[in-house]
């Protein structure tokens, strides 16, 4: 496995090396303003490196190995390389700042308030979405406005800090899928697998220290309430189930599902005190900024956005194409309502199936991943940084049916196509991005998709016994 590793290693860490040093050279001008730059500009190298990735996960599944820590120090190496590096892949961050900024020094509400209306200012040009009030939830726009009052009228300060947060974050999932091997039968085949599936991903290396997503936040705290469940930690979960939600709203998946597992396993009243705490933490986080259903209004403005998702071509190839073969008034807009509320029925669809089987620890979290996946697929808006959660619970998991599939998808959700004919170019893209990870759960064999076993602790019951009596075995004390 180790070329494998080294050459990844080379790789990543020449493309880092390029991130942090290129434009100081004028290569790229994103040392300065860049919001003209896309989330896909450098997709083409990062694809390169899936393949040492796939084959060195390939490797460590034939029964090679690599030393435990050389694998979390390797990734911190690569994660540090990169963490100050510019933002060629995404414009996100800026934003997270700003909204930040809107709050500290503007004393505007970035929920109701556009962020063009403090065009004078100097950080705005940084910013691509001028017109998009916050869609993210309070727990993200709080730490961005603690960011910018450490800060001050630095941006670079601001900028620096923030990675930083986000670093303790993407250390604190490698610690937990290390932590939580200890509980399997291969804690060095675990911890290795998982470090290599999530922290040695491409994808994971550009969408965290380097372009600073959200969406690690909520990756950190599913991950996070996996270890605090495995130790009986349920209210230390819920804390963490919640502030996930309240940094994006498909998160609301795990606290949902954690609710009803607590009710099942410890009753009605446990839960009802679960679900209370958590509506309070909502109700304390929500206070600055409520404005009633205004607050939502720019996760409302954004659910209109399609892009080059599943749904989203579907959307715009198929679904238009027969509304306006059938001469319907407003084809476009009713092609993009069709769609939202077919994937919504189908996606409630999923939840109701998962509610209904979800019982235990095992079910709970199999039923966070499927729900994380449906969303993947049936909702018109993916982009590649929406994946870190289900990888790091990929890694964090024992094997199971979406395992492979979604380390496929890891890599072949980076792939663009370059081709003048916009319908032609959705649909080929379409089908290299979702067709492999599709094809790799369906043509799976049924002894790779059983799951790992978890080490448990036997415990033997000890009874006086009486002379001269026989007793039979021992035998496990029932869980």
């Amino acid at each position: 496995m180790l070329p494998w590793l080294g050459i990844l290693f080379a790789g990543s860490v020449a493309l880092g090396g390029w991130f942090l040093i290129g434009p100081s050279l004028g290569s790229a001008p994103y040392y300065k303003v860049g919001w003209h730059r896309t989330a896909y500009e450098y997709s083409d190298q990062v694809i390169l490196l899936c393949i040492p990735w796939a084959l060195a996960l390939f490797a460590w599944r034939r029964g090679a190995r690599a030393p435990v820590w050389l694998l979390f120090g390797g990734a911190v190496l690569l994660h540090l390389l990169v963490l100050f590096a510019p933002l060629p892949q995404s414009q996100d961050f800026y934003q997270y700042l700003f909204y930040g900024r809107m709050q500290a020094v503007h004393g505007a509400n970035p929920f109701v308030v556009n962020p063009s209306t403090f065009w004078a200012d100097r950080w705005f040009p940084w910013i691509r979405w001028n017109s998009q009030r916050s869609v993210y939830g309070p727990a993200w726009i709080l730490l961005s406005y603690s960011v910018v009052k450490v800060a001050g009228n630095h941006l670079a300060v601001a900028f620096a800090t923030l990675k930083v947060a986000i670093l303790a974050m993407d250390l604190g999932i490698m610690s937990a899928i290390v932590s939580l091997s200890r509980d399997r039968d291969d804690p060095e085949g675990a911890a290795g697998w998982g470090l290599l599936a999530y922290a040695w991903s491409p994808l994971v290396l550009i969408a965290v220290p380097l372009a600073g997503s959200a969406d690690v936040a909520v990756a950190a705290g599913f991950v996070g309430a996996l270890l605090a469940r495995r130790r009986g930690r349920d209210g230390v979960a819920t804390l963490l189930l919640a502030l996930a939600a309240l940094v994006k709203v498909y998160a609301v998946i795990g606290i949902v599902l954690h609710l009803i597992v607590v009710m099942r396993q410890r009753g009605v009243r446990r839960a009802i005190a679960h679900a209370a705490f958590a509506a309070a933490l909502g109700a304390a986080f929500y206070a600055p900024y409520w404005a009633g259903v205004s607050t939502f209004r720019g996760l409302i403005e954004a659910s209109g956005i399609t892009n080059q998702s599943l749904a989203g071509t579907v959307q715009r190839t198929v679904v238009t194409s027969v509304l306006h073969a059938l001469g319907v008034h407003y084809w476009y807009t009713g092609a993009a309502v069709a769609v939202r509320i077919a994937g919504l029925v189908a996606l409630a669809a999923v939840a109701i199936w998962i509610i209904r089987r979800c019982r235990d620890e095992r079910s709970l979290w199999w039923g966070v991943l499927v729900l994380l996946t449906a969303y993947l697929m049936l909702t018109p808006w993916f982009l590649y940084w929406y994946m870190l959660a289900p990888l790091a619970l990929v890694a964090a998991l024992p094997q199971n049916r979406l395992t492979y599939p979604l380390l496929t998808f890891a890599a072949t959700a980076l792939i663009t196509v370059y081709l003048p004919w916009p319908p032609t170019l959705w649909i080929v893209q379409t089908i290299l991005r979702y067709v492999p990870p599709i094809a790799v759960f369906a043509l799976q064999r049924s002894d790779d998709v059983v799951d790992l076993p978890s080490r448990t602790v036997q415990t033997v019951l000890e009874l006086p016994t009486p002379l001269g009596a026989v007793l039979p075995r021992a035998t496990p004390a029932a869980k």
